[in-house]
This record gives C-alpha cells, sequence and structure tokens, in this order.
C-alpha cells in the first residue's frame, strides 16, 4: 500500500513538471513569434518612409560676352521670373577688361534652368563649378534633438507648477532657461539650412575686353603723358636743387673771367 502511495506521488511530480514544460515552451514561442513581428515592422515601413534628402547648391559661372547689358537684363530677367534675388553685385575696372560679379539665390528646382540660360549666352566659359551638400543628417539630428529638448522643457514646466520651496523653484527656472538658450540656438541654425536648402546660390562672373590689339595709337598717346610727366618732374628737381645750380652758374661765370683775364696779360706780355 505504501509503494502504491509513493507511485502515484512520483506519477503527480511527473504530470506537474510536464505541464510546466509545457508551459514554459508556450511562453517562449510567443514572446518569440512577439519579437518576431516587432523586427518586421520597421521592413514593412520603408517603402513608405523614404527619406526627403536636404542638399545644399552652390554653383560658380565664369564667361565672356559679347555685350554686358544684354547679359544683364538677361540675369535680371530670369532672377524675376524664377522668384529669386540678387545677394551682392560688384563690378571691377581693369586694364585689358571690364568684370561684373553677381551673387543671386532662386530656389532650389530653378538652379538647373538658370544656369542653362546663363551658358547659352556665354560667349565663351572660362570656368563653371557646381557643389551639392548633402545636409540631411544633420537635418534630421537638429529636428531630433528639438523634438527631445522641448518635451523636457514641458516637462520641467509641469514640475515649476508643482513646485513649493524657493530653492526648487529658482533650479527649474534655471534648468527652463538653460533649454530655451539651446532651443533658440538650435531652431536659428535649422532656420538657415532651410534659407539655403531651399534657395540655391549662383556666383555669376562675366566680362567684357577692352583692347585685344596692339593699340599703337593709345601707346603713342601714353608716351606722351609720361614723357610730360618726366618733364614736370625734372623742372621740380631743378627748382628744389637751386642753390647747387647758382653755385654752378656763379662758378662758370668765374671761370671764364679768369680765363679772359689771363689770356689779356698773355697778350700785353
Amino acid at each position: 500500500m505504501k509503494k502504491n502511495q509513493n507511485l502515484l506521488g512520483i506519477f503527480l511530480i511527473l504530470i506537474f513538471i510536464s505541464c510546466g514544460q509545457q508551459k514554459d515552451s508556450t511562453v517562449s514561442a510567443a514572446a518569440a513569434d512577439e519579437q518576431n513581428k516587432t523586427e518586421e515592422l520597421p521592413k514593412l515601413a520603408e517603402p513608405n518612409s523614404a527619406i526627403d534628402r536636404k542638399v545644399i547648391t552652390e554653383g560658380e559661372i565664369n564667361f565672356e560676352t559679347s555685350n554686358p547689358t544684354i547679359t544683364r537684363e538677361l540675369i535680371t530677367k530670369s532672377i524675376t521670373e524664377f522668384k529669386g534675388y540678387i545677394a551682392n553685385d560688384n563690378i571691377y575696372d581693369y586694364k585689358d577688361k571690364i568684370e561684373y560679379s553677381v551673387t543671386v539665390r532662386v530656389p532650389a528646382n530653378k538652379f538647373d534652368l538658370l544656369l542653362d540660360r546663363i551658358s547659352k549666352n556665354a560667349k565663351k566659359i572660362d570656368r563653371k563649378n557646381i557643389n551639392a551638400l548633402d545636409v540631411t543628417e544633420e537635418f534630421i539630428d537638429i529636428e531630433t534633438r528639438l523634438k527631445t529638448k522641448k518635451a523636457l522643457e514641458n516637462r520641467f514646466k509641469e514640475l515649476l507648477q508643482k513646485a513649493n520651496k524657493v530653492d526648487e523653484i529658482l533650479n527649474i527656472e534655471k534648468e527652463i532657461g538653460n533649454l530655451r538658450t539651446e532651443i533658440e540656438a538650435q531652431e536659428g541654425r535649422l532656420e538657415y539650412l532651410k534659407n539655403k536648402v531651399s534657395f540655391s546660390t549662383l556666383t555669376i562672373i562675366y566680362y567684357k575686353t577692352t583692347s585685344t590689339s596692339f593699340g599703337f595709337g593709345s601707346k603713342i598717346i601714353n608716351a606722351i603723358k609720361d614723357g610730360w610727366s618726366y618733364l614736370l618732374i625734372l623742372i621740380i628737381l631743378i627748382i628744389s636743387a637751386w642753390p647747387i645750380v647758382l653755385l654752378v652758374f656763379t662758378s662758370i661765370l668765374i671761370y671764364k673771367k679768369l680765363i679772359k683775364k689771363t689770356n689779356k696779360q698773355n697778350s700785353n706780355t
């Protein structure tokens, strides 16, 4: 009888262990299934979460033009049409050419159109450079940081409403002030990037040569001008050295008198 009771106890223990193992395996399977579902979610979301690339485009074109006035009119008309604006405008007058430098900013989707239109007007293109800087990573990083800092700022404001002690209020206000400074700095950087991305920059440098030949007539005129300048300088030097000139002139007169006197004495003898 005792032996039968022992066998029954062992049988019940085995059944309990078996049920426990089955339960553990069920839980493990459910956890694994849930993990697989979690890992599959990003893969399903990838087609609908394409990243909007943020690119800063800047360029420069340097060329010779047959008519600077027509080129200027073309630039002005294109900027007005594309809803852009002039950021910088300069004129340089050299000996052999007059150079114009205009920096314009146009919407990013109009940059290529403007560059093509300007290129077709060029008599001879000397240089053309285009740079594209991808700032998508910095853009996303700033937006994420701003979201986090604003959430933390709101949390501090909630704590400020619940604070009762003066030191707690002062500490929380200090933290809010620091956060606000960081938020405004990052918001400023974000606005700068948005402006650079939305408006591309193109520096247009064009020129027209003013003398292509030897210029014999102009060189004669320049030589006459230079000779006259040298003559004036010589006169000024002579006037400045008048004591020396007077001394030389006096010495010559004395020398001539002495020679004349000597010759007269010799003739009398």
